[in-house]
């Protein structure tokens, strides 16, 4: 059979293209070492996010102790508004999450990661300088524009830097730099008044500024805006001298053609892109309702509840010092095993540590009423208390089940449903879909760290561990049905 036109011409190149030359493996090093960094650079943001996220932490019990401002005024504050100061966060998600990716999408990954320090600034002013209640309330909305903004922004590029082979172990690293924001911020509350504390935060992110004025634009945002030149020259370096940049281009461009040029609407419209928002909207349903963020945001509160005698801050940066640890494990397995049975697995163990913790806050409460029966019956004097016969119970546990808990959290249900929300989508709309999943897990956010309270109360403590736990296991199960491996996928 005679070859068309088109083919001979397409052997005919392919025979006369220039061999490209091999990298060595000291050469792969140092790339992916120089991707390392970038990706770090890119993760100031998130160490700045953290110590927003965790500043309840040590804020909360030193407002409950010693409420002074700055001006060293008394500022009361309610239960209701100190569950705020962690679940209006959620709520200035929304606006932020809209707004910057929007932003994403029209002037590029790095110019809008760059305008970050506009609302970290005016959060951390209102907080600092808070004369009262209500402006501690908007700065903590505006921490929370912050947090929303800071995720679409940097997950995005992140995302988009990496080698396939290496990008679930560099989508982990913001998870580490997380981490390492809690236990700083948690730390910070040893030796700092909560309004202080406002003054590093807003350090963090104009070393965030500086960082980023030595990292270049996505090559994928250029690719698809038409700026070749600029995308091949930052691939040809990302990517090492054997890579087929041309090719990548090529494929960037297919694959968001059709989304470039349509609307958001249209793209909604395709089935696929609901599946993908479906699955991702449910995971950030799990991630929320298994407990996660309402222990990150309230562990001090909850090694208080739990009645531990280690000091409650200590016990919180012990827990969040495990949790960076199962994150540095994140970036060596994500990419070996894959996304889904580490989510799997992760979740699976965290559903334990859940119905350990309920059996544990079940019992502590039937000693408590058993004891206020005995002390009130007529035997107490030969008999005594069930803790003076049978000794207090074991404090060490919700250390224990809570590290076990965040140390497994980290390597699955904490970094994959933001992971997953990145590469689902394709990169002309990737910032856009992204957003409308974090708005939505915004809304859940919001009603785990608000409802917290209330639940605890109608549920009981032990009650709402075992909610926690019917949701992780949950997640299991449609994680199973559901998800679809990411691992080894080029990111269209």
């Amino acid at each position: 059979m005679e070859e068309t036109e088109e083919k001979q011409s397409e052997r005919l190149t392919v025979e006369h293209e220039p061999r490209l030359p091999e990298e060595s493996k000291e050469q792969w090093r140092k790339r992916i070492l120089m991707q390392v960094l970038m990706v770090l650079g890119a993760s100031f943001g998130h160490l700045g996010l953290a110590v927003v996220a965790a500043w309840p932490n040590p804020a909360i019990p030193e407002l409950q102790k010693n409420n002074t401002n700055i001006y060293g005024n008394y500022m009361s504050l309610n239960s209701w508004q100190l569950d705020m100061l962690g679940s209006l966060v959620s709520l200035g998600n929304l606006p932020g999450t809209w707004l910057w990716g929007w932003l994403v999408a029209k002037i590029g990954r790095r110019k809008s990661m760059m305008l970050l320090i506009f609302p970290y600034t005016l959060g951390w002013g209102l907080v600092a300088f808070a004369p009262n209640a209500p402006v501690l309330l908007a700065g903590r909305f505006f921490h929370g524009i912050s947090i929303g903004a800071t995720f679409v922004s940097a997950s995005t590029y992140i995302i988009e830097l990496p080698d396939t082979s290496v990008r679930g172990a560099m989508a982990a690293i913001p998870n580490l730099v997380l981490s390492c924001g809690f236990i700083l911020a948690t730390g910070l509350g040893l030796g700092f008044r909560w309004f202080e504390i406002a003054f590093m935060g807003e350090f963090i992110i104009v070393l965030q500024v500086m960082a980023l004025l030595k990292l270049p634009e996505s090559p994928s945002y250029l690719a698809i805006k038409d700026k070749e030149d600029k995308a091949r020259v930052i691939l040809r370096k990302l990517r090492g001298p054997s890579a087929d940049i041309s090719q990548e281009l090529q494929d960037l461009k297919n694959q968001n053609q059709d989304k470039i040029e349509g609307s958001l609407f249209k793209v909604l419209q395709e089935t696929d892109i609901l599946k993908s928002l479906g699955i991702i909207v449910v995971l950030f349903f799990v991630q929320n309702f298994c407990g996660l963020m309402v222990f990150i945001v309230n562990m001090t509160r909850i090694f208080l509840e739990a009645g531990s005698t280690l000091d409650e801050k200590t016990s919180s940066i012990l827990v969040f010092s495990v949790q960076a640890a199962g994150n540095l494990l994140a970036c060596l397995y994500l990419d070996r095993f894959g996304r889904k049975l580490c989510l799997i697995a992760s979740l699976a163990v965290m559903t334990m540590c859940l119905i350990v913790m309920a059996v544990y806050h079940h019992l502590k409460d039937y000693r408590e009423v058993m004891d206020v029966v005995a002390f009130n019956g007529t035997d107490f004097a030969t008999a005594g208390t069930i803790t003076e016969r049978t000794g207090a119970m074991p404090t060490w546990v919700p250390l224990v089940c809570l590290m076990v808990y965040m140390f497994t959290s980290s390597v699955g249900a904490g970094p994959v449903p933001g992971l997953l929300n990145s590469e689902y989508f394709p990169t002309a709309v990737r910032s856009q879909l992204s957003g409308i999943c974090m708005v939505i897990g915004s809304f859940f956010n919001f009603a785990t760290l608000q409802l917290f309270s209330p639940l605890q109360e109608a549920l009981t403590t032990a009650g709402i561990y075992w909610f926690y736990a019917f949701v992780s296991a949950g997640g299991i199960v449609f994680t199973l049905a559901c998800v679809k491996e990411t691992k080894g996928r080029s990111v269209g």
